[in-house]
């Protein structure tokens, strides 16, 4: 799941032209895949995850986490 969430941040990062940590942290990547949220109000309980980050990313993340969880 880290390893996912990783590709996920650094698409994002590519896309918007920005260092991958900027988007979030490995910390917060590695707490994201312990915790497993899913929905916006639990991924904003991530350390390193704010509201602003939730709104921008938060659906890419959960995606990637529900459709590990499902595999």
């Amino acid at each position: 799941l880290l390893e996912r969430l990783k590709g996920v941040r650094m698409s994002i990062a590519r896309t918007t032209g920005v260092p991958a940590y900027v988007v979030f942290s490995n910390a917060t990547l590695t707490a994201m895949a312990k915790m497993r949220p899913d929905s916006l109000e639990e991924l904003m309980k991530v350390p390193g995850v704010g509201e602003t980050k939730a709104k921008r990313h938060g659906k890419l993340f959960l995606r990637a986490i529900q459709t590990f969880t499902e595999d």
